[in-house]
């Protein structure tokens, strides 16, 4: 595994003092014991993932989960459709 940047230990902390933080396109944050990571996929729909929080040696934090949470390895515990932003087509007369 490479190795994490100051910046990515910077958003551990961040994480772990229960803020949200930008990864990517990615909004993240934790709440009890789940990690929600909240963002648009490819076909439009604004997701929020939920994910149960394993713990490591990062303040607190497994890096492999969250490598392997941004590579969509990692199946959520459940998922929420917040909005899609596919535009209506006006209806033909």
């Amino acid at each position: 595994m490479k190795s994490y940047t100051a910046l990515t230990q910077n958003m551990f902390k961040h994480l772990a003092h229960g803020e949200e933080v930008q990864y990517g396109a990615f909004r993240v944050k934790t709440l009890e014991d789940k990690i929600i990571v909240r963002g648009v996929l490819q076909d439009g729909r604004e997701m929020e993932l939920h994910y149960r929080l394993r713990p490591g040696k990062d303040a607190g934090f497994s890096k492999e989960q969250l490598k392997n949470i941004f590579a969509f390895r990692e199946k959520p515990l459940f998922s929420i459709n917040i909005r899609s932003r596919r535009t209506t087509q006006p209806a033909r007369t």
